[in-house]
Formats: C-alpha cells, sequence, structure tokens
C-alpha cells in the first residue's frame, strides 16, 4: 500500500508500496524512551510527525474538498 507521511514543518514523505504492522509502529510512536523511528529508510524524530496515511485517503479527501 501506499502511504503519505505529513510532518509538522510542511513536509511529507511518500511511501510507495509500504508494508508495516501499524500496530508495532504505534506502540513505537508511543514509547518514550524512543525518539526517532525509521520510515521508508529515513530516520525521522518521531514528535515532527502530523500523520501517515494510505495515499487513497488523502486522494478521496482531495476530491471531497473540490
Amino acid at each position: 500500500m501506499d502511504y503519505q507521511v505529513q510532518l509538522n514543518n510542511g513536509q511529507a514523505i511518500n511511501l510507495k508500496k509500504a508494508e508495516f504492522d501499524a500496530t508495532a509502529f504505534t506502540e513505537t510512536l508511543n514509547d518514550q524512551k524512543i525518539n526517532f523511528v525509521n520510515i521508508g529508510g529515513a530516520i525521522i524524530n518521531k514528535h515532527i510527525i502530523v500523520s501517515v496515511l494510505p495515499t487513497t485517503a488523502i486522494a478521496e479527501q482531495s476530491e471531497t474538498q473540490s
């Protein structure tokens, strides 16, 4: 599945055909001992992640706003 990771600095990371365990990823984000996560080969400070959405949801959202 394709995802887009929105960051609080206005940047977005697009992940193509990404496979990840959403439950494990959520646990990692909620673990106070962990500060950085690997997203598509990029090491990101987890505190700047705003959202992780499937790109199909982003496309649907854009269509409803038009």
